[in-house]
């Protein structure tokens, strides 16, 4: 024998390992089932809500309110609507700056077809004078009215 077959039979156990067998599987006896009715329940489905939109709800901007001045019409002095009238025949409404008050009010007067004799302008009263002896005379009163006269 050689060295190796020698060493591997002193190695070896004396006596064969101990075998037992594997218990076999028990037996399990299943009773047959009668299968059941099958129970129909209503299925719930939850019904389609659209999403809700909301548009965003717009705010205006917020500025300062600033209180509207009155704007104060151009009025100008008796010296110059002197200077700057021209006496045309028709309806005239001018700005005028009241001599006694000095606030602006409007005089409206009515100028006759014609050809103008005298415009005279003085301290408190406008006068015009037209040919076949027609006059017209704005009058500024003590307080703060006009008074338009007119003469044939």
């Amino acid at each position: 024998m050689t060295p190796l077959v020698l060493s591997l039979a002193l190695t070896a156990p004396a006596h064969p390992p101990a075998y037992r067998p594997a218990p076999p599987p028990p037996i399990v006896r299943v009773q047959p089932q009668i299968p059941a009715r099958p129970v129909y329940r209503p299925v719930v489905v939850p019904t389609y809500q659209p999403p809700v939109y909301q548009p965003p709800v717009y705010q205006p901007p917020v500025y300062p309110v600033q209180p509207i001045q009155p704007i104060a019409p151009q009025a100008v002095t008796l010296a110059e609507f002197s200077r700057f009238f021209t006496p045309t025949p028709g309806k005239h409404h001018v700005w005028i700056i009241h001599p006694v008050t000095h606030q602006p009010v409007q005089v409206c007067f009515v100028l006759p077809g014609g050809k103008l004799t005298d415009f005279e302008v003085d301290r408190r009263s406008i006068w015009f004078e037209f040919r076949g002896g027609y006059e017209v005379e704005i009058e500024f009163r003590n307080n703060g009215t006009v008074c338009v006269e007119y003469d044939d």
